[in-house]
């Protein structure tokens, strides 16, 4: 299994730098070539860009300020997130199955019925998530957040069995039932 992660690491580190020039170009200035990220445990010395910075790229390169690194006709969804910050996303990313293992983890999978509280515009997250709940078999309400009086009735009339949210919803909607 290592050996196997540590290749997709350094194919996918490999195709970035030869695809994204401000992928390059940030481990050009840390001083790395993709033969120095060879493995997981590598990945410490690709420098860490914060949201700021990447925020501001963007604006300097719009829109992904140098870091796509496939065409944009292999995109499925660009979403915006607070930055804001555009975030492509792609056709096959592994956090679908990696999402479903944690929902498996803490008891959701086939048959429950999941209330999906994150947004499903803009940012990726409710999508996201969705999809992963999917792929376990769960029925899915994509409610967003807000009008907690018809959330708690969706709660109890759907006989739901899973949320998926901040907690601070979670909160606000167990005070309000």
């Amino acid at each position: 299994m290592a050996s196997t992660l540590d290749a997709r690491v350094h194919a996918i580190i490999q195709h970035a730098y030869e695809h994204a020039p401000g992928f390059r170009r940030l481990m050009e200035e840390a001083g790395l070539k993709p033969d120095d990220v060879p493995d997981v445990e590598a990945l410490e010395r690709v420098p860490v860009l914060s949201k700021d910075a990447l925020v501001e790229l963007q604006r300097e390169d719009p829109p992904f300020g140098g870091f796509l690194a496939v065409p944009l006709s292999e995109l499925k969804h660009i979403f915006l997130s607070p930055g804001p910050l555009y975030e492509p996303h792609g056709p096959d990313e592994g956090w679908v199955e990696g999402a479903a293992e944690v929902f498996q983890a803490v008891g959701i999978g086939p048959g429950d019925v999941v209330v999906n509280t994150f947004s499903y515009h803009l940012v990726p997250a409710g999508l996201h998530l969705d999809m992963a709940l999917q792929a376990l078999g769960c029925t899915v309400v994509p409610t967003g957040v807000g009008n907690t009086d018809l959330q708690v009735a969706i709660l109890r009339d759907l006989r739901v069995t899973g949320y998926v949210g901040t907690p601070s919803f979670l909160m606000t909607l167990i005070k309000k039932s």
